[in-house]
């Protein structure tokens, strides 16, 4: 972490703070002495988060109460980047739903497309833009899911959004690189958030490795300017190795879709 702050500075906007895996973020970072400009739309409990980081680690916090999905939430987090010098962005936020493709309502649909790739999208390419302008280093992680690798029926959507920012942080890398900007992707597995237990998981037939939001974090934080795309938990490593490499497609999906049949039944 020393060698982040070092590359980095002292200060990192987290998109989706306020709890999950972006609460993971925020206080890993700040128990490693990063200032945090916190964002997302649930004010009471990123407002308790805050609080309570700077309570522990005497660090400071901005606090943006701000609806990912809005057509000028970009804008609104480039300001506060641009008011404290922040070089450093984790882009955590993500529209989630388990359930069938078709039974989707269209405002549900836009979600996806506003939270998962509109909005991180326009985020990346201001936040590039402004640190290239003005020739300082930094650092971006984008929050993906092995669904992003492999996608899960009842999730189609949600996984499609997820290999967006696989494909979007590969592609970037070299171009960014040339400026000293690191870009990575967070292949997450299953992480114990409110998120992930609010779709009610059947853990009976199925019970995949649930990990707790600092560790993936502190790995993520671990692997940026190390690798593009990093895998947390040795577990999800081995298995998403021996699907994407040792066994054919057809066959891989086979057993992703099995297993989310076990955990969610016929949705």
């Amino acid at each position: 972490m020393a060698s982040l702050t070092e590359r980095y500075g002292n200060w990192a906007l987290v998109a989706g703070a306020a709890e999950g895996l972006g609460e993971g973020f925020c206080k890993t970072m700040a128990a490693n002495g990063f200032n945090i400009i916190m964002v997302d739309i649930n004010a009471p409990a990123m407002d308790t988060l805050a609080e309570t980081i700077r309570k522990n680690n005497h660090v400071e916090t901005v606090s943006l109460h701000l609806d990912l999905a809005a057509l000028d939430a970009a804008e609104q987090c480039m300001k506060a980047v641009a008011d404290k010098g922040c070089r450093l962005m984790i882009y955590v936020a993500g529209w989630s739903r388990v359930a069938r493709f078709t039974s989707l309502n269209t405002s549900q649909l836009d979600g996806f497309l506003s939270v998962n790739t509109r909005t991180l999208l326009h985020l990346v390419h201001g936040f590039s833009s402004r640190l290239i302008a003005s020739q300082e280093k930094g650092g971006i992680i984008l929050v993906s899911s092995l669904a992003g690798l492999i996608g899960p029926q009842f999730v189609a959507t949600y996984a499609a959004t997820k290999a967006f920012s696989i494909r979007l942080a590969e592609a970037l890398s070299q171009e960014l690189k040339v400026h000293g900007i690191d870009i990575s992707v967070c292949c997450a597995g299953t992480v114990s958030t409110p998120t992930y237990w609010k779709s009610k998981p059947d853990l009976d037939k199925m019970k995949p490795q649930i990990m707790e939001p600092e560790p993936v974090a502190s790995y993520a934080l671990s692997r940026l300017g190390r690798q593009i795309q990093c895998i947390p938990g040795l577990t999800n490593r081995m298995q998403y190795f021996f699907l994407l490499n040792m066994i054919p497609r057809w066959l891989a999906r086979r057993l992703v879709n099995d297993a989310m049949i076990k955990m969610y039944g016929s949705c």
